[in-house]
């Protein structure tokens, strides 16, 4: 049998990707729900599948095997929550609340109700990472020295063309450009520091461009006690839509660079010749990372992305909104 979906947040903007995944993949979406009754109704007509604005309803009247979780920020915790305490397992959207007091209580009722559960952390699958762990397993890497990582997408305008305006009201979303697009920074700083304690070194957001309520470009630098130094940069402040818009990953060792750069991968290894290769950009990476996770869930294995890794993150987006300067993120 084909596996049975729902997708709770239809009106969320990256609804159409999951739906596209789940069509090649033949799966079956059976139903949505969303805050939004009727935004909601008519994305979910458009697309030809049921419709019930209550996620419990919806999950009672569907039974599906897995869930795609999409939710409005100040209501993650209530989805996740409601789909979880009905057993169904999920792939969730990031934040998983507007801070990391609400991402915490989103990963306690996944781990209550036992559910699997993977976050949607598609810069994860992006070539540089296939890359740094090839040369960590060949032991060339060396000291890890620093890294920066800049997410660049369109203006906040986009958000009102995309049907979810909440995402520029704070009290809704948790914030603007380094909370929504920044977790991507935040996670890979996150994961090279590891056990180290991070701090903030200095951070500065403005809305300067837009005059929003919320940042329209955020920067921050933090350092461990060991030297090594990450930088994060986080904006709506690319002058079009172009998918994918204005990224940068780089990571510097005593024993390689690597510089992954809009479509482009860069490798310079001490002694070796620089490679370079075309490689996939952010949005192209949605598919492998739902198609990971629905891999997971079907073989039994443990989901790819932990919901513990989503909380760090939020946590350091805490730090540069002026939450603390210092965090424990284990």
């Amino acid at each position: 049998m084909p596996l049975a979906v729902v997708i709770v947040g239809i009106t969320h903007w990256h609804a159409p990707r999951y739906m596209r995944m789940l069509a090649a993949r033949g799966a079956r979406l059976v139903g949505a729900s969303d805050a939004d009754a009727i935004s909601g109704a008519a994305v979910a007509e458009q697309a030809g599948i049921l419709f019930i604005s209550d996620t419990d309803q919806l999950i009672q009247k569907t039974r599906p095997d897995f869930a795609i979780i999409l939710p409005r920020h100040d209501r993650a915790t209530l989805e996740i929550s409601t789909v979880a305490a009905q057993g169904v397992s999920m792939l969730v959207e990031k934040p998983m609340g507007r801070n990391a007091v609400e991402a915490r209580a989103s990963a306690d009722a996944i781990r209550r109700y036992g559910v699997f559960a993977s976050i949607c952390f598609p810069n994860r699958y992006l070539s540089i990472w296939s890359a740094y762990h090839k040369l960590a397993d060949q032991d060339a890497l060396g000291t890890l020295m620093h890294a920066h990582f800049r997410t660049i997408n369109g203006p906040p305008s986009r958000y009102i063309e995309y049907g979810v305006p909440w995402m520029l009201d704070p009290q809704i979303s948790g914030g603007g450009a380094i909370r929504n697009l920044g977790i991507h920074g935040a996670d890979a700083i996150v994961s090279l520091a590891g056990d180290r304690l991070l701090t903030l070194a200095g951070s500065h957001i403005s809305s300067n461009g837009f005059h929003g309520a919320v940042e329209d470009f955020g920067s921050a630098i933090f350092s461990t006690s060991d030297g090594f130094t990450a930088t994060l940069e986080a904006g709506y402040t690319y002058a079009n839509l172009q998918e994918g818009g204005d990224y940068e990953w780089r990571i510097a060792t005593t024993g390689a660079y690597l510089h992954e750069c809009n479509g482009r991968l860069r490798i310079h290894r001490r002694g070796g010749v620089l490679e370079e290769h075309s490689v996939h950009t952010p949005h192209l990476a949605y598919e492998k990372m739902a198609n990971a996770a629905l891999d997971a869930f079907q073989s039994g294995s443990q989901p790819p992305v932990p919901v513990e890794a989503c909380v760090s993150s939020v946590k350091l987006q805490d730090m540069i909104y002026g939450a603390t300067d210092a965090v424990d993120l284990q």
